[in-house]
């Protein structure tokens, strides 16, 4: 994993980011067009992008805080042999999450999955990053999302609940609060657990993903509730939806 060094690089590459990007036309193309000598192409940064990018610094910033990169590397390593060969399977029909290691059942818990107007997709990905204290941006690609209003971390009526476990946007695995949807076909697309739930898979997708730095590091992002901390997995993690 690469970490940044130090804040004041941190800062400095936010204070860029912001920044308007400017592109001067080149001689050959001002010369045709004598009348355009002046008019200079811009590109904002894509907020949703801008906005992904600060959260993931914010993690490594925090990694800093834990020891150094050697002994961060050898706790990284004694926690992915531990959780060796781990894979997650989702029954939609008896709406269960299932945690396996190698061919070992670990763990079983409830979830909501997708209504038949809005279905969970099946088939076999990834997990490849885990938000704690995830933003919802509603999708608005999606009719039921056209009047939905953004969600920032941490709000109580963000639907994303405490963390969430990214395998195929807009489908992901994330937690709610609303106990009473668990077993039941409520959501629109994505694989909800209880909050309590998604917290611990989310220590051990970090933890088997290479990607874990440490208690105290975890603990932080999990109580720093406004804020969003995006961690990509160093090695992705198996999961399979079926019927």
């Amino acid at each position: 994993m690469t970490y940044a060094k130090g804040f004041a690089a941190a800062l400095l590459v936010s204070t860029l980011s912001a920044c308007e990007v400017t592109v001067k036309p080149d001689d050959a193309s001002a010369g045709a067009n004598q009348s355009n000598q002046n008019v200079q192409a811009s590109t904002q940064p894509d907020p949703i992008e801008q906005y992904n990018a600060q959260a993931q610094e914010r993690a490594r910033q925090l990694a800093l805080l834990g020891g150094s990169e050697q002994q961060r590397a050898q706790a990284r390593q004694q926690e992915r042999q531990q959780l060796q060969d781990l894979r997650f399977e989702v029954d939609i029909s008896d709406r269960k999450i299932r945690v396996f290691r190698g061919n070992q059942l670990t763990g079983t818990h409830d979830v909501a999955v997708g209504t038949s107007e809005w279905p969970t997709p099946t088939g076999s990905w990834e997990f490849h990053r885990v938000d704690l204290n995830p933003e919802w941006n509603p999708p608005k690609s999606e009719k039921w999302a056209e009047d939905e209003e953004q969600k920032a971390p941490g709000a109580a009526d963000n639907p994303m609940g405490r963390a969430r476990l990214v395998y195929r946007m807009p489908n992901t695995v994330h937690g709610t609060d609303d106990l009473n949807s668990l077993g039941k076909a409520s959501s629109h697309g994505s694989i909800r657990v209880a909050n309590e739930v998604v917290v611990q898979l989310a220590e051990m997708l970090l933890k088997a993903g290479g990607s874990w730095e440490g208690p105290q590091w975890f603990q932080k992002m999990t109580t720093t509730r406004g804020e969003e901390y995006q961690i990509p997995l160093e090695q992705r993690i198996p999961i399979k939806v079926q019927e």
